[in-house]
């Protein structure tokens, strides 16, 4: 048999030459062609041997420490003539270990918070809390039970949200239930129960300096239809004791249900989400409200475009308040959705009961490492206020947040924002309805911040 040389066949023989040796010494009676097979298993056994066996535990410690330096001068408060403007540093930080294996995972985050100067430095009393602290073994590969105190995220954040923008954020002491077949189907069930202390007697629960609710109830569905569509359901019940001292035996619960169904196809993402809220208030009127958002995005590499909507039904000041057409979106987060300043952030007193519509458009431009973001928004009334015998004007304001975040590397980010809004006598007179001259409040409210954040991995270890 004739052998014809290419280059491929050199640099095999090349590599080969030493296992030809080998193989000479071995046996007389090989071939060239069972000499080449004979190397490549060796090559191929010497590869498997130095490669490291895939594991599926882990273990990492990581930290994470966060400084924002703020000047308000309109933050959440339209200013007046005689008040000056605010400026603080406020600071985070976690501690965070998760531990991972096949049927069991573990994390705690221990976090502290606080201003500059709120703690006496020669005799501190620094709280230190669990962000999160919880476990969750896993039944089978799909199926798993996550107990204690831990982020509740769900959908894009609106009714459910760790309000990561604050510095103590948000979490809940819950037992949680998730099936995910990994591929397309998602379901959990959320259930809470509160007690302010381990009673003897009763369920009177009497939490001290805050409001929450009883008991917690959460259904969500996630399916992804195909490559184009999918749909997701969450139902809520959440109820609170009557605010009534001698009927503490009474839960007044209001219940959530809706859902969103989204659209994606090249550059373009549509959506649209509604919720009606009913059942009864924490004061125990009949609830009937609702709340829809209609959204579109356009992506063309560095730039996003999403222009869309918030529309939260509220109380008509023309009609009698014999039930409560407030929608609340519960334990959401409003900083992204409604504007920088947070000027609404508690429903329905933000908006003194009348409802809110929230036109949008958020420009966006992300490459490398800068993401610059501009975001606009215009502020009405859903429904009409009567403020000295007449109806307001719906109009409320417009609003400007212009945001820029730099990371220099996977440990270092910097993010700066500046806002602003010009609003109208509406608004002061929403924000405040005990003002007795709308036109006293200052119409150009402002506010700025200057943020760093570190996030070092400590220690990371596959077992």
């Amino acid at each position: 048999m004739k052998l014809k040389l290419t280059p491929g066949l050199v640099l095999s023989l090349l590599l080969a030459l030493p296992f030809l040796s080998n193989a000479q010494d071995t046996t007389k009676t090989m071939t060239l062609s069972d000499s080449l097979r004979w190397a490549f298993a060796k090559l191929d056994s010497l590869k498997t041997a130095t490669t490291p066996a895939k594991t599926n535990n882990s273990l990492n410690v990581s930290f994470e420490f966060r400084t924002r330096s703020e000047y308000r001068y309109g933050y959440r408060v339209l200013p007046t003539e005689d008040t000056t403007a605010a400026f603080f540093t406020n600071q985070r930080g976690r501690l965070v270990l998760d531990f991972k294996t096949k049927r069991f995972d573990f994390r705690a985050s221990l976090q502290e918070t606080r201003v500059w100067g709120q703690q006496d430095g020669a005799n501190p009393t620094i709280p230190i809390t669990f962000f999160e602290l919880y476990a969750e073994p896993k039944i089978t590969d799909k199926f798993s039970v996550r107990l204690g105190r831990q982020r509740v995220i769900y959908d894009n954040q609106r009714l459910f949200a760790e309000n990561d923008w604050r510095a103590a954020a948000n979490a809940h002491d819950a037992v949680r239930l998730i099936y995910n077949n990994n591929r397309n189907f998602t379901t959990e069930f959320l259930a809470a129960y509160n007690q302010s202390a381990e009673n003897n007697l009763s369920t009177n629960y009497k939490p001290t300096g805050f409001n929450n609710y009883k008991t917690l109830l959460v259904h969500y569905l996630n399916y992804k239809l195909s490559s184009h569509f999918s749909f997701l359901t969450l139902n809520t019940a959440d109820g609170f004791q009557s605010a009534n001292p001698t009927d503490y035996t009474t839960t007044f619960m209001r219940f959530t249900s809706g859902g969103r169904l989204e659209y994606t196809a090249y550059n373009w993402y549509a959506t649209l989400s509604g919720y009606y809220q009913y059942g009864k208030d924490s004061s125990g009127k009949k609830l009937d409200a609702y709340y829809f958002q209609p959204e579109v995005k356009y992506n063309n590499k560095a730039w996003t475009f999403r222009l869309g909507m918030e529309y939260l039904s509220g109380h008509d000041g023309n009609q009698p308040a014999d039930k409560d057409n407030n929608f609340v979106p519960l334990y959401g987060v409003a900083h992204r959705f409604m504007g920088n300043l947070d000027f609404f952030t508690r429903f329905p007193v933000d908006v003194s009961s009348a409802g809110l519509i929230n036109p949008y458009l958020f420009i966006w431009y992300q490459k490398n490492k800068l993401f610059l973001r501009a975001e606009n928004h215009l502020f009405y009334t859903q429904k009409d206020y009567i403020y000295k015998n007449s109806p307001l004007n719906h109009y409320l304001g417009f609003e400007n947040d212009l945001r820029i975040n730099y990371k220099f590397n996977s440990m270092i980010e910097l993010e700066g924002g500046f806002s602003w809004a010009l609003v109208t006598n509406s608004m002061a007179v929403i924000r405040n309805p005990k003002i007795a001259e709308p036109e006293s409040a200052y119409k150009t409210p402002f506010w700025s911040y200057l943020s760093f954040k570190f996030t070092p991995t400590l220690a990371k270890l596959n077992f």
